[in-house]
């Protein structure tokens, strides 16, 4: 059996809660917000970390 350091299922299984802790008393339309929101961070960190991976002279795809 291999030595587990970390555990995919119970991250995936806390951040599921912490999403649904978040958003279970939102109208449509704050969920929409919470969405856009939580993705146009998403994509910044994106870009960020690639601009970086670029200057450090590793390829993005």
């Amino acid at each position: 059996m291999k030595n587990k350091d970390f555990d995919t299922v119970e991250t995936t299984r806390r951040i599921r809660e912490k999403n649904y802790e978040e958003t279970k008393d939102l109208t449509r339309k704050e969920l929409l917000e919470w969405y856009k929101k939580r993705g146009k961070a998403a994509k910044d960190q994106f870009l960020k970390n690639s601009k970086n991976s670029e200057r450090e002279g590793v390829r993005s795809f």
